[in-house]
């Protein structure tokens, strides 16, 4: 399980540095790389099934526009673009692999990932996948454009990464899933599910207790150590 391990380690590593590559989002951390790491750790789920190493990352808007401010060196109409690539649609970079009792892995193909791979909606509503062919055009350059460099970073681990794009909105225009309101968002592949309670709160300003002053994610309300109502940060600070 060795290779498990330094596998994930090296994508965690590659994360931050694609980040930086990459995005825009509300700047409430520190710098916008911590703000990016904040993103990355709340987005990523993986799984426990033994013998296999499986990573199910879901990618929204604020990933992208966040990873572009981190980057320091793209314009505001060149993150513009970048994020209106991603802003209807709803995007998860899925890996999944069978680890042998040496350490080899055999990854599981983009088609069969599909087979068993379904997105829900906090009502359980399924969410529809999105054929390549009815792809926005620049959402297929922008994730075309990360496959080499995932290769180039990771290898095998990285040429086995496989887009999946979801509907992002419904029938009326409304956004499917928004991850700065309450709600919830699910993926099934295979036995496992993998869940999001939303909103984010790395997405959200921090919150501080006004009785112990320690300091929590944006989508708490209650201390946990005293019960205390939670104030942001951002209203304290005025």
């Amino acid at each position: 399980m060795h290779f498990v391990g330094t596998a994930f380690r090296r994508l965690s590593v590659f994360l931050v540095l694609i980040g930086c590559w990459l995005g825009v989002g509300p700047l409430l951390a520190e710098t916008p790389q911590q703000h990016l790491s904040a993103i990355i750790r709340d987005t990523q789920k993986q799984g426990n099934r033994a013998g296999r190493m499986t990573l199910v990352w879901w990618m929204p808007t604020e990933f992208w526009r966040t990873a572009a401010v981190a980057n320091g060196t793209l314009t505001a109409a060149q993150i513009d673009e970048m994020t209106n690539a991603v802003r209807d649609i709803i995007v998860f970079a899925i890996i999944d692999g069978k680890v042998g009792g040496l350490g080899q892995a055999t990854f599981v193909q983009s088609e069969e990932l599909r087979k068993n791979l379904a997105l829900l909606d906090s009502d359980g509503r399924p969410i529809s996948l999105l054929p390549e062919d009815k792809q926005p055009i620049a959402t297929k350059n922008l994730l075309a454009m990360m496959k080499p460099v995932l290769t180039n970073m990771l290898g095998e681990f990285g040429k086995n990464v496989t887009f999946f794009v979801f509907e992002g909105k419904n029938a009326k225009g409304a956004q499917r899933v928004d991850p700065l309101k309450p709600g919830g968002l699910t993926v099934k592949l295979n036995s496992e599910e993998y869940r999001w309670r939303l909103p984010l709160g790395s997405l959200l300003p921090p919150k501080t207790c006004p009785k112990c002053n320690e300091t929590f994610p944006g989508n708490y309300a209650f201390c946990p150590f005293d019960a205390t109502p939670l104030k942001e940060q951002a209203a304290e600070n005025k």
